[in-house]
């Protein structure tokens, strides 16, 4: 167990600090970590493309730190519950990037 959580927090830190479009992923997860979304969602929410998001939601899925409920357009993403269970080692990652969660939200814009 303490292996996966070093590889899963060294993800989170290449994934949300460590990486080009790091912030986005980062608002998509604590968005997602509120409610479950679709992309269309997401991308108003963040003011951003939907291609945008598209993208960020692959990667994340990739990983396995996100599921997408069902298949098709207009589907909603929800957080896995892998990263549900460790969502403490996304909190660490934000303080080692030195990212408050409360200003995120707020700037992210909230549903």
């Amino acid at each position: 167990m303490v292996e996966y959580e070093r590889d899963l927090k060294k993800i989170l830190i290449w994934l949300l600090g460590g990486s080009r479009g790091g912030l986005m992923r980062l608002k998509i997860l604590l968005l997602l970590k509120k409610r479950p979304m679709n992309p269309n969602q997401l991308a108003r929410v963040l003011n951003v493309n939907y291609r945008t998001v598209i993208y960020h939601l692959e990667l994340l899925e990739r990983y396995g730190l996100v599921n997408k409920l069902d298949i098709g357009y207009g589907a909603p993403y929800f957080i896995s519950d892998k990263l549900e269970k460790r969502w403490d080692l996304i909190r660490d990652v934000m303080r080692i990037l030195g990212i408050n969660e409360r200003e995120e939200m707020e700037e992210g814009g909230e549903p």
